[in-house]
């Protein structure tokens, strides 16, 4: 299932949607997920598990602009919105507002 990042508090439009549309996109297979992420200059791969209703909770690798990145992070689901919150290993946190899901 996809969704699409519509906004954040951390960063701005422009920068949101420098590269492509901003997605999270999500497999679920029993109780583990995984999936991919894309905003602004920032990319990576998700692996996870449900938490409960409308939550994963998931670890993280990927890219933002050409450093290396981990951490962990967690997608709760609220109606058709949905607030993605990646914090990265030793630095910073930072939050996405989707809208979806898409498929």
């Amino acid at each position: 299932m996809g969704w699409r990042i519509v906004s954040s508090p951390d960063f701005d439009d422009k920068y949101l949607r420098m590269e492509v549309e901003p997605y999270v996109e999500l497999r679920q297979e029993g109780n583990r997920v995984s999936g991919e992420y894309q905003a602004g200059l920032q990319q990576g791969d998700l692996d996870g598990r449900l938490e409960g209703e409308g939550r994963v909770a998931f670890s993280f690798e990927g890219m933002d602009e050409m450093d290396e990145v981990h951490g962990r992070g967690t997608l709760q689901v609220d109606g058709a919105q949905a607030r993605f919150v990646l914090e990265y290993y030793q630095g910073d946190t930072f939050t996405f507002i989707c809208e979806g899901p898409t498929g």
